[in-house]
């Protein structure tokens, strides 16, 4: 193995010294330590995104960083704790496991929100404080987990003693925080994290947009692109029905007015009937949810993939909107809180991701684990893209850094299926042949493109991953995987056009529109499928195709595939069929 927990952990804390680089304004001050108080201050889950070492490097230098003027325009989201977060994971794994007496009866969202939630007191207890410190629109989410609120650099620095300053994080400028953020101690037991104190590191999409290839014929079968509708029978689903009876969501960023009329050219140009869809705004009222248009091929791709591999049809198509105008991820972590709190969509899409270690460092990481538990206690599934870095999520910024190994959030959350690629080579008929791990190499920028795999720095092993031997006791990632190359990708309805799409963006919709046949199949009867997903794919392998060649490194870096389940494609692609037959005659259901 050439990485090690250690040194990727290190590597987390280190990142931003080697990167960071101050923006001088005249209107901001060099930056003070906080003014002493009688507070009696405890700390939460957001860590100093600008680390000490920054402080002391820049402060020996002629331009020190700046803190922010204290009028300066902030948007914070506060994340709560759970009532019993210990008992509420455990619940979400009982609930979950084969054979459990828990298993399959899920959790109802009021029973989530009586028997978990942070009470109303403690909600405002929290409200309290913001409004205190000079916080107005604030709003309470409905099943209590997340606290938003307007408010300035002032009202940061008296509510969570830390100060922000002026930040350089590749390339883009904006703010962080210098200290990690803290609560009065009264509400230690409250407040878990406080989002939206860094504006510098964002998820991005994963996908890879390239020229439409000619087919090519190899040993190992033929590599070419594929319609969205050809991937039930690549993957063995036609003897299934279509996901008629099951509600998915879509997690992006800001709108999709273009989306869905390109989901109807896809409908009307495949002879399907149109969607039921909905497009839900997750945030502020006053957010932004225009349409990007660079995002739009991702919410394309994840829209026309799911329908395709569906059979065609889903029951809704609910699509969650992030506020594309919030700081950082905050609108993100508000998208999948408010999937969750409305526990509608069974199975939910993300092909987002970002680096691991920032995601920990300002407290999104914690944060969202607990939304996601809460959702798996709910038997939802939200299935997440691995990432297009290989191994290299943290530090692929050109020519990536040999040794020094970073996986993507949220695919390294327990609490959530982690959906690899692979290249994939079919028969003449159209048939499944072949699969090797997707990786394109170096782009003419020195950056790499390849499926994400390997294994967590913060989060713990889950147990169902205990049947993979010789591994760490990390959460290992991913867990399945399915066609992600640009070469052999999607064609895909984009403005109009029909462009070849690729990228574990492409990995994660096609199991999304799988298993929701799969779902509907069994009258949405499965929940979060990881822990019976390992168990049969190790008692029964012919349930998956092996990925046994290729890499996700480079130069000699990175991990190999092999026989079994590894790190850059967990245990392979799912045979929907087999898998299927295994779950009529196990207790893979209640």
């Amino acid at each position: 193995m050439k990485s090690s927990i250690a040194n990727r952990t290190a590597f987390g804390l280190k990142r931003h010294a080697a990167i960071a680089l101050p923006l001088a304004m005249a209107s901001c001050v060099v930056f003070a330590a906080s003014a002493p108080s009688s507070t009696l201050w405890t700390p939460t889950d957001t860590k100093a995104f600008v680390t000490p070492s920054q402080v002391q490097t820049r402060s020996l230098s002629a331009t020190p960083l700046l803190e922010l003027a204290a009028g300066e325009s902030t948007h914070i989201v506060v994340s709560l704790k759970l009532r019993d977060e210990a008992k509420l994971k455990a619940f979400a794994q009982s609930v979950n496991q084969p054979g459990n007496a828990q298993f399959g009866k899920f959790l109802k969202r009021q029973q989530f929100i009586d028997q978990y939630a942070p009470t109303e007191a403690q909600v405002q207890q929290v409200v309290a404080h913001l409004r205190k410190n000079g916080f107005v629109n604030i709003r309470v989410a409905a099943n209590r987990l997340l606290i938003s609120a307007d408010g300035s650099a002032g009202a940061v620095k008296a509510a969570f003693n830390t100060s922000l300053v002026r930040y350089q994080l590749n390339g883009k400028s904006g703010y962080a925080n210098i200290a990690a953020a803290q609560v009065p101690q009264n509400l230690g037991e409250i407040v878990g994290s406080v989002l939206g104190l860094q504006n510098v590191a964002r998820a991005h999409p994963l996908l890879k947009i390239g020229n439409r290839t000619a087919a090519k014929t190899l040993a190992s079968g033929t590599a070419k692109a594929h319609y969205p509708t050809e991937f039930p029978a690549i993957y063995d689903a036609t003897s299934l029905p279509t996901a008629a009876n099951t509600t998915v969501g879509i997690i992006t960023q800001g709108g999709v007015s273009q989306t869905l009329q390109d989901l109807q050219q896809f409908t009307s140009a495949n002879n399907l009937a149109s969607v039921n869809t909905q497009a839900i705004q997750t945030g502020s009222p006053n957010g932004d949810y225009s349409d990007d248009q660079e995002g739009q091929g991702e919410w394309d791709l994840d829209s026309q993939s799911i329908v395709g591999s569906a059979g065609g049809a889903v029951q809704q198509l609910l699509f969650y909107m992030a506020d594309d105008s919030a700081s950082g991820n905050t609108g993100l972590t508000q998208a999948f809180n408010q999937a969750v709190s409305d526990d509608t969509a069974k199975v939910i899409n993300v092909s987002l991701g970002w680096c691991e270690a920032d995601a920990n460092a300002d407290g999104t990481l914690q944060a969202e684990d607990r939304i996601f538990a809460a959702g798996a206690a709910q038997g939802q599934t939200f299935s997440v893209s691995s990432g297009d870095e290989g191994v290299y999520e943290c530090n692929n910024r050109g020519y990536p850094d040999g040794s020094t190994y970073s996986v993507s959030w949220p695919a390294s959350s327990p609490n959530v299926i982690a959906v690899g690629g692979t290249t994939l080579y079919t028969t003449s008929g159209g048939a499944w042949s072949n699969e090797t791990v997707w990786n394109e190499g170096l782009d003419g920028n020195g950056k790499l493109w390849a499926t994400g795999g390997g294994f967590s720095s913060f989060e713990s092993k889950p147990s169902w991953q205990s049947v993979v031997t010789g591994t760490p006791g990390q959460r290992l990632l991913p867990d399945i995987s399915f066609d992600a190359a640009q070469s052999t990708g999607a064609m895909i309805y984009n403005y109009g056009q029909l462009q070849q799409i690729g990228g574990t963006s492409l990995a994660s919709p096609i199991f999304v529109g799988l298993w929701a046949r799969v779902q509907s199949a069994n009258s949405n009867s499965l929940g979060f499928p990881a822990a019976s997903l390992y168990s049969a794919i190790k008692a029964t392998p012919s349930i998956v195709h092996d990925v046994k060649s290729g890499n996700n490194g480079y130069g000699g870096y990175g991990y190999k595939a092999g026989t079994g389940w590894d790190y850059p494609t967990g245990w392979g692609s799912v045979d929907i069929a087999k898998l299927a037959s295994y779950i009529s005659s196990h207790s893979f259901k209640k």
